[in-house]
């Protein structure tokens, strides 16, 4: 028998399945310009099998505020754009913790060797920079640097935290959301702020969902952490609270991102942003 939880991931998937299938088109059709490149392979494996949150925030939001106007801004690439920085940031990250698997297959660099993953995140990077400068206005390429920006420097200062020891040594509950917000929430926020940019809404609507994406990246990070609570290399562990209150904090987040929305107009993009909200606390993995 499915638990509600359970039940609530099938639903939402469901209902952006459409959106999740342009995403998968967009990424090969990126991919596929590049078909004859040395990264070719690489790419192709690491960017299988992912949730694809962070681009469904874009289009979710670009939706939601166009209000049914049509324009001939595709948000497609940037919304690639904002996988591939991801992407990037996950090759990274992998190497510096040590990982050895990643959504049940071998890590990048585990798979291709350190050179080769170092130079694939590189050759990603020249993607993003060659998607960010199609799109004539400039805040598209400026909400990616300045992500790329943040997240460089959450993974430093967690680095910095884990030079002590891990299980033994205590960091305060500041700390570690210093980390979450720029290591993870930075470009949920940045995939809201692109979303509304390309909407062409008020300055208003931005901060609006800017705020939400902040919220939301907060509340699924926590749940990462949760579902990771056993894992020596938790940093939420060393925060010395326990798994309820983590979770406590969790859906203060997740309902927070939820009033974010408030001036939003209704509809279904709406809907859509407020459940994956729930999602970003109940999912399973």
């Amino acid at each position: 028998m499915q638990t509600k939880d359970a039940e609530f991931e099938t639903y939402f998937k469901s209902k952006t399945l459409h959106y999740h299938a342009k995403i998968e088109e967009s990424i090969s059709d990126i991919l596929d310009e590049f078909s004859d490149s040395s990264f070719y392979e690489g790419l192709t494996f690491a960017v299988q099998d992912g949730k694809r949150v962070r681009p469904l925030i874009v289009l979710l939001v670009r939706d939601a505020l166009a209000d049914g106007v049509v324009t001939n801004i595709d948000p497609m690439r940037a919304a690639v754009a904002v996988e591939l920085l991801h992407l990037e940031s996950i090759i990274h990250d992998d190497i510096i913790d040590g990982e050895e698997v990643r959504r049940d297959k071998p890590a990048f660099h585990k798979k291709f060797g350190i050179p080769a993953s170092i130079l694939s995140a590189d050759f990603v990077l020249g993607l993003i920079l060659d998607i960010a400068s199609q799109y004539p206005d400039s805040r598209i390429g400026r909400e990616l640097s300045l992500a790329a920006l943040r997240m460089s420097s959450g993974e430093f200062k967690e680095v910095i935290l884990n030079r002590n020891n891990r299980e033994e040594k205590k960091i305060t509950l500041d700390q570690y959301l210093e980390v979450v917000r720029d290591k993870t929430a930075s470009l949920f926020q940045s995939s809201a702020r692109i979303g509304a940019l390309l909407s062409g809404t008020t300055r208003r609507e931005i901060d609006s969902v800017s705020d939400f994406g902040m919220n939301l990246g907060i509340a699924y990070q926590m749940q990462d952490d949760l579902l990771d609570w056993d894992e020596n290399s938790s940093l939420a562990r060393r925060v010395g609270k326990d798994r309820l209150l983590l979770q406590k904090l969790s859906h203060e987040y997740a309902t927070n991102a939820r009033t974010c929305l408030a001036s939003i107009p209704s509809g279904e993009a709406k809907d859509r942003l407020q459940e994956l909200a729930e999602f970003a606390v109940s999912r399973r993995f």
